[in-house]
C-alpha cells in the first residue's frame, strides 16, 4: 500500500508538471500568435493600408498591389458578382493602391464608363447625386483629412447661451453687435437669419467669432415694414436664405435684398404686414411642398464624412457650398438643404436631368479664371469675392489663410 501511495504521488506530480509544461507551451503559442498579428497590423499601417470593413474592397486592393491589370480586375468583379457601397475611406485606400477613376466608377456603377465618383480640383471627390423632381444634390468629400478647430454654429451657441446679439447703441440697419461669451469659436454663415431687434436681419458675410470677443457684424434687413421692437436683442431664425437672396446679401445692395425677399414671398403666395422673410419660413404651405424634397435628400446625405454639396435645378448648377470641416457641415446641412429646396419649389420644372460630370467640372473650373476682391475682413476671418462670366462666389479663410467655406453661385 505504501508503495502504491508513493507511485500515486509521483504520478500525480508528473501529471501536474506535464500540465504546467503544457500550459506554458500553450501560453507561448498564444503569445507568438498575438505577436504575429501585431506585426501584421504594424506592416499594414507602415505600408499605408488602413484596411476596410468590406472584404471585397480589401480583395481588390490586394489585386491592385499585386499589379493585376484593371481589365482582369473588372472581369473578376463581374464573375464574382461583387457589388460595392464605397465609403470615403474605401475610395482613399483604393486610390492609394493605384486604382484609376475608371475602375472606381466601375466599382460604384457596376459598369465601365460610369461618371461617379470623380475628382473635383485637387482636393475633392464628388459622388452620384440624390435627386427628386428637378432638384439634384451631389455630395462632396475631401480626398485628404484636414484637421481644424471645431466651431459652434449659431444655433448651438444660442442653445448653450454663449452668444449675445444686439442692435448697436444707435440702432444702425446694416450692423449688429455679436458677442461670444463662451470658450469655443462661433462660425456664422452668410444668409443666416436673426430675428428680433428693430427688424429681422440676415448676416451678409461669413464671420468667425473667437471666444470672449465682441464684433460688429455686417447684416441686411429682410423685414422692410418694421423699425421698432421692445427688445434690442436677436435670436437665431434657424434658417438660411435661398441662393438668390444670399447673392444679393454679398454682392448687391439693400434694395436688391428687399426685392428678392418680396419675390420669394410672392412666388409662394406668402404675405405679412412687415414683409418679413420669416413669414416664408413659417408658412405651412411651403413646409408641405418642401417635405417630399427634404425626405428624399436626407436619405442620401447621411454620411458623416461629407464636407459639402453641389446643387442643380433643371439640370444646371445653381449653388456650391463646401466646408473644410465635415463636423461643422453636418450641423448646418439641414439648414442649407431647406434653402436649396426653396430654390426648387419656386422654379418651374423644365428638366429632370441632373448635370453631367463635365458640366460640374467646367463650372468649378471657373475658379481658375475668376477675379478676386476683398469683400469683408473680420478679426479672425476674411471673405474674398470670386467672379467670372459664369460664376460669382465667396471664400472665407481664417487668419492663417485656411479655407473655411467656399460658396459659389451661377451668374
Amino acid at each position: 500500500m505504501e508503495q502504491l501511495s508513493k507511485e500515486f504521488v509521483i504520478n500525480t506530480k508528473t501529471e501536474r508538471n506535464l500540465k504546467i509544461e503544457g500550459g506554458v507551451e500553450m501560453t507561448k503559442k498564444i503569445i507568438t500568435i498575438l505577436c504575429l498579428v501585431a506585426v501584421s497590423f504594424f506592416l499594414m499601417g507602415f505600408l499605408g493600408f488602413s484596411g476596410s470593413s468590406n472584404k471585397d474592397v480589401n480583395d481588390i486592393i490586394k489585386l491592385l498591389r499585386a499589379n493585376v491589370g484593371e481589365e482582369v480586375i473588372k472581369a473578376h468583379i463581374e464573375k464574382a458578382g461583387m457589388s460595392f457601397d464605397l465609403s470615403t475611406k474605401d475610395l482613399i485606400n483604393l486610390k492609394k493602391a493605384g486604382a484609376s477613376d475608371e475602375l472606381l466608377s466601375f466599382m460604384v456603377s457596376g459598369k465601365s464608363g460610369g461618371e461617379f465618383p470623380f475628382e473635383l480640383g485637387e482636393e475633392f471627390l464628388v459622388k452620384k447625386p440624390i435627386t427628386h423632381e428637378h432638384l439634384a444634390i451631389f455630395p462632396v468629400y475631401r480626398k485628404a483629412v484636414f484637421d481644424i478647430e471645431e466651431y459652434l454654429t449659431l444655433d448651438e451657441a444660442q442653445e448653450t447661451k454663449v452668444i449675445i446679439i444686439t442692435e448697436q447703441s444707435n440702432a444702425s440697419v446694416p450692423t449688429v453687435i455679436i458677442r461670444n461669451i463662451g470658450r469655443k469659436s462661433i462660425y456664422i454663415m452668410a444668409g443666416e437669419i436673426i430675428i428680433g431687434g428693430k427688424q429681422d436681419r440676415m448676416v451678409s458675410f461669413d464671420v468667425l467669432i473667437p471666444p470672449g470677443k465682441e464684433i460688429e457684424v455686417s447684416v441686411r434687413c429682410v423685414e422692410h415694414g418694421r423699425w421698432h421692437g421692445k427688445s434690442g436683442e436677436f435670436k437665431s431664425g434657424k434658417a438660411v436664405g435661398k441662393s438668390n437672396i444670399r447673392v444679393a446679401l454679398q454682392f448687391k445692395d439693400q434694395t436688391d435684398v428687399w426685392n428678392e425677399v418680396s419675390k420669394a414671398c410672392a412666388e409662394n403666395e406668402v404675405t405679412s404686414s412687415s414683409g418679413t422673410y420669416g413669414a416664408l419660413l413659417s408658412s405651412e404651405d411651403v413646409e408641405k411642398k418642401s417635405k417630399t424634397y427634404l425626405d428624399a435628400m436626407k436619405k442620401g446625405l447621411k454620411d458623416n464624412e461629407i464636407v459639402g454639396m453641389i446643387v442643380a435645378v433643371n439640370g444646371e448648377v445653381v449653388c456650391v457650398d463646401i466646408f473644410t470641416n465635415p463636423k461643422f457641415f453636418a450641423k448646418v446641412k439641414e439648414k442649407l438643404l431647406k434653402s436649396y429646396v426653396l430654390d426648387a419649389i419656386t422654379t418651374d420644372i423644365t428638366s429632370r436631368d441632373a448635370p453631367e460630370k463635365q458640366n460640374i467640372i467646367d463650372f468649378f473650373d471657373e475658379l481658375k479664371v475668376a477675379k478676386t476682391n476683398e469683400l469683408k475682413k473680420y478679426k479672425a476671418n476674411c471673405n474674398v469675392g470670386l467672379e467670372s462670366e459664369r460664376m460669382i462666389g465667396n471664400e472665407s479663410r481664417d487668419d492663417e489663410g485656411r479655407l473655411q467655406h467656399l460658396n459659389l453661385y451661377q451668374q
